[in-house]
């Protein structure tokens, strides 16, 4: 953070951008629920159209694949609570199995914490 971040009472920190590559299966939903669990409210998900990123790529010479629908989860976290978030979404999402899809983490370099107000209640999960 800048001194002039400072100066202005800019209230952030350093932190780390965790993006899950995820199949649209309802993983996004029990991960987004996991997390909320967790404290951490700073995430969102998104439909995305994924080309070969869960499956393998099958289709006519010179032709692209057809594309199926994924989801982009976004999870916005400190820098120093970063890598061991990375290992624990990694099994909670079972990125392990075949077709369970990808991560990978940026750093950023300043983010604002976000604090819900009391009483917002938890979204039901459907799956």
């Amino acid at each position: 953070m800048s001194k002039a971040q400072v100066d202005a009472g800019v209230p952030g920190r350093a932190a780390r951008l965790i993006s899950c590559i995820l199949p649209d299966d309802g993983t996004e939903r029990r991960l987004l629920a996991w997390l909320r669990d967790q404290g951490i409210n700073r995430a969102d998900s998104v439909y995305c159209r994924g080309h070969s990123m869960l499956r393998e790529a099958v289709t006519r010479r010179g032709k692209l694949p057809e594309p199926n629908l994924v989801r982009l989860v976004q999870i916005v976290v400190d820098a120093d609570e970063a890598k061991a978030l990375f290992d624990r979404i990694y099994e909670q999402a079972e990125i392990h199995r075949p077709g369970g899809g990808a991560m990978f983490m940026t750093p950023l370099t300043l983010a604002t914490p976000f604090a819900l107000p009391e009483g917002v209640a938890a979204e039901p999960s459907e799956v």
